[in-house]
């Protein structure tokens, strides 16, 4: 029996950990920043595995800037579970169209990255008429959706539903921009889900207002 090499090893440790496939997948996103952990990084990478295995339906993640939230999030997460799960559907959204983009894109460099094609490119492929900045799909039905705050038409339903930064700091002050914020989550994006019953809503922002 032929043994395991290390890569087959470090493969299987990050499909079988999110933390450790963040890791291993630093350097396609910031090759020119050493990767530092932290705890926080651990406890939010296993309560996304929860959400992920239908533990936790509904997360709220409040943290400071410049401490990887949307990295890990908006990025690592998707990008984790279609390792093992390529016909998961997904909607992010943020306050703005051009963050959610700018993830979506970071999210396919990933994907297409030699690194990611040698370990899971077997498991599934970007469809080529449906691969734009900001909705991809891939040939097992799986397909990742961006949008802003107000955005987000009837018709589009996610397994997974993320909201990063749905407001700025600027704004939070503002009582007319946090009811729209309120009001878009409650009637729009909440109700986006596939199915209610397995589906998971993950919130991540600053605490920005009580």
């Amino acid at each position: 029996m032929q043994l395991p090499t290390l890569d087959d090893i470090d493969k299987e440790l990050a499909k079988k950990s999110l933390h450790e496939f963040i890791v291993q997948a630093w350097h396609v996103v910031e090759p020119s920043n050493k990767f530092v952990d932290g705890w926080h990084l651990r406890a939010i990478s296993e309560h996304l595995e929860a959400a992920t295995r239908g533990e936790i339906r509904n997360l709220i993640i409040n943290m400071p800037p410049r401490h990887m939230k949307s990295l890990l999030v908006s990025v690592f997460w998707f990008t984790w579970v279609w390792t093992f799960r390529p016909e998961s559907r997904w909607i992010f959204s943020s306050y703005a169209d051009v963050l959610s983009i700018r993830d979506s894109l970071k999210c396919r460099r990933i994907i297409q990255s030699p690194w990611y094609q040698r370990n899971f490119g077997d498991g599934f492929a970007l469809t080529g008429d449906q691969n734009q900045k900001t909705r991809f799909e891939n040939d097992k039905t799986g397909y990742r959706i961006a949008t802003g705050i107000g955005g987000m038409g009837t018709g589009e339903g996610g397994d997974f539903v993320v909201c990063d930064d749905p407001l700025k700091a600027l704004d939070a002050h503002s009582k007319p921009i946090r009811e729209t914020a309120n009001d878009w989550w409650d009637n729009t994006m909440s109700t986006r889900l596939n199915n209610p019953q397995t589906g998971a809503k993950v919130i991540v922002m600053q605490r920005l207002h009580q």
